[in-house]
């Protein structure tokens, strides 16, 4: 408590010193909270982007589905009582919001004027509009159970046809037996996903009218949305152990083992975040350092006097040591309250975001309240604070007393 006490007099007794100092630290940390609560904020919303729009948290699959689907679908597809127990199954666990039922294939789309390859996926529309919720309809309205021959175009699509709602289409693919087969469809919606490439190349049309195309009562996938993401592993587990009691012959995957981009924007995102921790820290360091050592000089007869009094070298290297970390820990301290605040006025004013690369739409500016970022900035600088006091207090109390009364 008494090295406290100094230590807090000599902060006082150097104001503008010891500003300079707080400022330092303070801006250095208040970046260190927006930039990661930036980057945060982007990894959650990415995230929930790519799982509301494409890939659900879970996709079940017939074993042996990942590794031969490409060279034979029809044969990997799962037969309809077993898609029907693994809905069961999943909707059992307390952690599964929805399920929904998925046909994926390719296909020719086209008119009399043009005509494209398309990847078309047949949904359950009910539960699939819930399982897409971050998907935007820019035109048009969603699918519908009723109405069983509109389709949904992704907008590069649509461009590509030269194409609007309400226009009519054929949809031209292969049957199950290898026959070509075409039913035409009605343009009754346009969408925007979190990809442009996507959106290029998707359709999306009614479960039952994919499989009267293809001639078959199977499909590809049941995809699970769960209530929180965190949940996921736990959600897995379930499914290994109950899907191996009731030998339901069944393989998983998980989204984040199918969006390669979000990793790749995640490590992008962690190295910028890394870079600019130590580009910050670093001129903590300095900044910190500078301080002690002009006040080391400045108070180099005050440690001849103390050492004549009596005071040991550690004690002296304790007292300098004790207003470094005070001046590390008030600066860290009001950096995250500096930081709290104007993440909160940033998130105030919606301002909007042009779309991230590989990305078709923008989205408003974000900033999350990382708590495990305010702690880390506060442990971090008092580290640097005590690596970047030690020198000079070590170095103030190697002084030998005659050489520091007698210096001016």
């Amino acid at each position: 408590m008494f090295l406290i006490k100094v230590a807090w007099r000599n902060i006082l007794r150097h104001k503008r010193r010891s500003l300079f100092a707080l400022l330092t630290i303070l801006s250095g940390v208040t970046g260190i909270i927006l930039f990661g609560g930036f980057v945060e904020a982007n990894y959650i919303g990415l995230r929930e982007s790519v799982i509301r729009s494409q890939y659900g948290h879970l996709q079940i699959h017939r074993a042996g589905y990942e590794a031969n689907h490409r060279q034979d679908p029809d044969r990997y597809r799962m037969p309809l009582e077993q898609a029907e127990r693994v809905k069961e199954l999943l909707e059992s666990n307390s952690h599964v919001q929805m399920t929904s039922r998925r046909l994926e294939f390719t296909a020719l789309l086209g008119n009399e004027k043009n005509s494209q390859a398309a990847i078309v996926r047949g949904v359950d529309p009910e539960t699939e509009t819930l399982i897409n919720s971050a998907l935007t309809i820019i035109d048009g309205t969603d699918l519908d159970e009723e109405e069983p021959e509109g389709v949904l175009l992704g907008e590069g699509l649509a461009q590509a046809l030269n194409v609007k709602v309400g226009d009519q289409l054929s949809l031209l693919a292969s049957t199950v037996n290898g026959v070509m087969n075409a039913v035409d469809v009605t343009v009754q919606g346009i969408f925007q996903s979190f990809a442009k490439e996507y959106d290029d190349a998707a359709m999306m049309m009614t479960l039952p009218h994919a499989q009267q195309l293809l001639n078959t009562q199977s499909v590809d996938t049941v995809v699970a949305l769960l209530d929180e993401t965190m949940a996921l592993d736990a959600v897995v587990a379930d499914v290994a152990d109950r899907s191996r009691a009731q030998d339901l012959g069944i393989e998983w995957i998980e989204w984040h083992k199918l969006a390669t981009f979000y990793q790749k924007v995640v490590d992008l995102y962690d190295g910028f975040f890394l870079f600019i921790n130590l580009v910050i820290y670093v001129v903590v360091v300095f900044g910190v350092a500078n301080t002690m050592i002009v006040t080391v000089m400045e108070r180099t007869a005050e440690i001849g006097t103390l050492r004549a009094m009596g005071t040991h070298r550690g004690g002296i290297v304790r007292q300098f040591l004790t207003e470094g970390l005070m001046l590390a820990v008030l600066g860290a301290v009001l950096g995250v309250l500096a930081g709290i605040a104007l993440t909160y006025s940033l998130n105030a004013l919606e301002i909007m975001m042009p779309p991230p690369p590989g990305s078709s739409k923008g989205y408003p500016l974000r900033i999350a309240y990382v708590p495990w970022i305010w702690a880390g900035s506060v442990g971090a600088v008092a580290l640097i604070a005590l690596f970047a006091t030690l020198v000079p207090a070590m170095q103030a109390a190697r002084k030998s007393i005659v050489d520091a009364l007698r210096y001016v």
